[in-house]
């Protein structure tokens, strides 16, 4: 099967649509397209994944969380590529699509450079004649396209992934679970659900079209994700049925439904659904910190208590249990994530219960059979 891979850094959504919607004008086979908003982004896709064809801006941010752009980003991206130490995956094609006109005159070291102009024909055409070259080529880039679970960071892919291999090891070649080492988190999920929704990528044995899961937190940040990708893709489209949002809910955890059967409910990561065992050893290993109980969710019609009377003692006095008050109570540190991902890892099953039920939720929306 005919396949192409691409890799485009830029941020604006609108710009991206374009550039996707121009490039399947002209080829209609596997699309396998990857985004990054900033340098550090863009090189660890290429240290990891090959990639046709480099299409980038020239003005973005150098790191994660630098709010402005670099007029040089383009530039030092570029030339990074060419140094060994960064082992990176070398883009057969290269290209610079930038807004200002400015900058396509005074930049050096891009292969092509192209301005962008979403009323203009000219880049269209461009790209359009590069892409049916690329497709007339042969490559190294052989890899199809499968369906794929993207997950806000590495923790969260060592465990989903180590679930699969306890309860679903038959699946494992079935499903590609993706992430970035930095800087990912629930913006990323977003960004890969939007590039995957827009390429509209069919199967390779049937004109169904491949399907992505983007796996949430239920946090702000999560709840925020979400409604922002189904802002941008309209729900009647045929988009919006390329993919599916999970978020790591507590009806996932018989422990945590427990918790919210008293009354208390709280925003549910990827690790709280862990067995409370695993959290007992945390807390021995000093990884845990206190939750932020402003966040925690109180129903009064269940539980009489305010969130400045939140205490362990009160919650003793309204029958939680020592392991149900630690769940409440605490949260895993940002720094710990990683040991505390590892040492899950090494566990059996048991601990894994949550786990098992949310990636039968996620074969289900993927349409993958998990039965041998």
């Amino acid at each position: 099967m005919n396949h192409i891979s691409i890799l485009i850094v830029d941020d604006d959504l609108n710009k991206i649509s374009s550039i996707i919607k121009t490039i399947k004008e002209v080829f209609t086979e596997t699309l396998s397209i990857s985004q990054a908003v900033c340098v550090q982004e863009a090189i660890e896709n290429l240290q990891t994944k090959e990639f046709h064809l480099l299409i980038t801006d020239l003005q973005m941010p150098l790191r994660y969380g630098d709010n402005k752009a670099d007029d040089n980003g383009g530039k030092l991206l570029i030339k990074a590529l060419y140094r060994k130490r960064n082992n990176i995956n070398v883009p057969m094609y290269i290209v610079g699509l930038t807004q200002f006109e400015e900058l396509k005159n005074t930049f050096e070291g891009v292969w092509k450079i192209w301005h962008f102009d979403s009323s203009s024909e000219s880049w269209r055409i461009n790209l359009r004649d590069l892409i049916h070259h690329i497709s007339l080529v042969k490559s190294r880039v052989k890899a199809d396209k499968m369906e794929t679970i993207f997950v806000e960071g590495q923790t969260d892919k060592k465990i989903i992934e180590r679930g699969i291999r306890l309860f679903f090891e038959d699946s494992l070649d079935k499903v590609y679970i993706d992430t970035i080492n930095n800087g990912g988190g629930t913006s990323w999920v977003e960004r890969q659900l939007f590039i995957w929704a827009k390429s509209l990528t069919k199967k390779s044995t049937s004109d169904c079209y491949l399907k992505a899961v983007g796996v949430f937190d239920d946090d702000e940040a999560g709840k925020k994700g979400i409604e922002n990708i189904k802002k941008h893709i309209d729900s009647n489209s045929a988009e919006f049925k390329t993919f599916s949002i999970i978020k790591s809910s507590s009806k996932y955890s018989v422990f945590l439904k427990s918790i919210k059967s008293k009354g208390i409910t709280f925003p549910t990561t990827i690790e709280d659904l862990i067995s409370i065992e695993c959290w007992k050893s945390a807390k021995e290993n000093g990884w845990l910190e206190k939750r932020e109980l402003s966040k925690i969710t109180i129903d009064n019609s269940i539980l009489n208590l305010k969130h400045e009377d939140l205490t362990i003692e009160s919650l003793k006095e309204n029958k939680f249990s020592d392991d149900e008050i630690l769940q409440i109570t605490s949260r895993i540190k940002d720094g710990n994530k990683m040991q505390f991902s590892n040492m899950v890892c090494q566990q059996n099953k048991d601990m894994f219960m949550s786990i098992n039920y949310l990636l039968k939720d996620i074969f289900e929306k993927l349409k993958i059979s998990t039965i041998a």
